[in-house]
């Protein structure tokens, strides 16, 4: 099945993009297309996203289809979810 994900912030520019669609197969987890975005797009993003471990890092958002989801809530994709990933702003 297709998911959508979508970067915004230090996440997007170390993806490069804004936006890709990964192939999951059924069953599979969020937390699993996290670590999978993260080996696709090599060390600049995953030091972002896993810095230390298999944890993701404390600052570090992400969105299923708008709604905010915890790290450790094992949650099942399905084909109609959009992944958002995303890393807090600050500016002045």
């Amino acid at each position: 099945m297709k998911i959508v994900v979508e970067y915004t912030a230090q996440v997007k520019k170390a993806a490069g993009l804004s936006r890709e669609e990964f192939e999951m197969n059924e069953g599979s987890t969020l937390q699993e297309l996290v670590k999978e975005v993260a080996e696709q797009h090599g060390p600049t993003l995953k030091s972002i996203l896993f810095p230390d471990s298999a944890d993701l890092h404390p600052s570090i958002l992400i969105f299923l289809s708008n709604e905010q989801v915890l790290w450790d809530e094992p949650v099942t994709l399905e084909p109609h979810h959009v992944v958002t990933i995303l890393s807090p702003i600050s500016g002045g």
